[in-house]
């Protein structure tokens, strides 16, 4: 096989990876139930303030939320009660799966469970995750759903959310 040959294949195969990868961004993009439930979840665990983004209207305005302010205060003021940072009331998310109950154009009602380990910075819960470390605690909570707009928005009671 010529120098050529060789290196036209490489080219081909490497056009043809990013093809595929992008085909794959925009075929994982469409916007499910079970989709906002595990990005929820995640943000909820990770106290990320993003989790507002997830709520439906009813909850959130123009992106503020003062159910989410008054959760991480709470969690906050939990925190420093115990002697700890804010982050040490973080958990990362695994082995999440999710199911959904019944859903329609409106409303869904997906099941999610999963476990969940502190992630007070990501070298930990590596550590932790691999050598077994620290407590694991379960997820297993049924979250409703209403579509806004196009968009699956969490709406009801959603773990310990005062909504």
């Amino acid at each position: 096989m010529k120098q050529g040959d060789r290196f036209m294949t490489i080219i081909v195969v490497v056009v043809i990876g990013a093809f595929l990868q992008i085909l794959f961004v925009f075929a994982d993009s469409d916007n499910t139930p079970a989709k906002t439930a595990v990005a929820f979840t995640k943000a909820y665990f990770n106290l990320d303030p993003s989790m507002t983004d997830y709520l439906c209207s009813d909850y959130s305005d123009n992106g503020e939320s003062v159910i989410v302010g008054d959760y991480l205060t709470r969690v906050a003021d939990e925190a420093k009660s115990q002697g700890f940072d804010f982050n040490y009331m973080r958990h990362r998310l695994y082995s999440v799966h999710t199911e959904i109950i019944s859903q329609d154009n409106t409303e869904a009602e997906v099941h999610i469970t999963a476990t969940r380990k502190r992630n007070i910075n990501p070298i930990f819960t590596i550590v932790g995750k691999l050598f077994f470390l620290g407590e694991t605690y379960t997820v297993d909570e049924t979250l409703k759903l209403v579509n806004e707009d196009g968009n699956w928005k969490v709406c009801g009671r959603a773990f310990s959310l005062n909504v």
